[in-house]
């Protein structure tokens, strides 16, 4: 789980190697490149080299990152990068493979916003968390290399036939009349329940401008 701990000098100086999968072939219909303008003044306001895509120096910064630097660099689907955005509609297809309803569609995405901004983190970031949901190999939710598979990490929260016997979102009961953030936490547990519900908005923005040219991943 992302915590707000390293200052800037400490993480630059960090040789921590993060390595962030390439975009899953099952994501069939390209978007648009992102403008990714959010990632961009965030990569700027580090002294970091505004490219839009996420290199190890920015993951490590985004992974230490307060929350209200992130929500004032990600106002918009269109602020993220590509690999980001790539993992999102990841997350969007294995849930329209499964059928899951858009709410959980939405769920999902809002846990994996608030636990990693869509990034793969093949290092762990606080613990053994990996991945783009944070989930961790002692808990029980499958190898390193499981977790930072994004379709089968996505399946895991979802809830379907996984590495894991952790109960994901369909095992909740009621998670479909709880609030969004409730139901984030449900499956994470996690210590700061409270975060989730600011991306609420961005994660349903989210789905609606990527939804419909995302296909269904089985």
């Amino acid at each position: 789980m992302r915590k707000n701990r390293l200052p800037r000098r400490t993480l630059a100086a960090l040789g921590t190697v993060f390595l962030l999968t390439a975009p899953t072939a099952a994501h069939a219909t390209a978007p648009p490149p992102p403008t990714a303008q959010g990632l961009r003044a965030f990569q700027q306001s580090y002294g970091l080299d505004p490219t839009g895509r996420v290199d190890t120096a920015t993951a490590q910064l985004l992974g230490a990152a307060p929350d209200s630097e992130l929500r004032a660099a990600f106002a918009d689907p269109s602020d993220l990068g590509p690999e980001q955005l790539a993992h999102a509609r990841t997350v969007i297809g294995v849930g329209k493979g499964a059928r899951i309803p858009e709410q959980g569609q939405v769920i999902a995405l809002m846990t994996a916003m608030q636990e990693s901004t869509f990034v793969n983190y093949t290092t762990p970031v606080d613990n053994d968390s990996l991945g783009i949901f944070q989930q961790r190999p002692s808990m029980g939710w499958g190898t390193a290399k499981q977790i930072t598979h994004v379709p089968t990490a996505s399946k895991s929260f979802y809830g379907l036939p996984s590495p894991t016997k952790n109960p994901g979102l369909l095992q909740i009961e009621g998670w479909e009349s709880m609030e969004p953030g409730e139901a984030c936490q449900a499956v994470q547990r996690s210590a700061h329940p409270g975060r989730y519900a600011q991306w609420e908005r961005f994660a349903r923005d989210l789905l609606e401008r990527e939804g419909p040219t995302v296909d269904p991943i089985d």
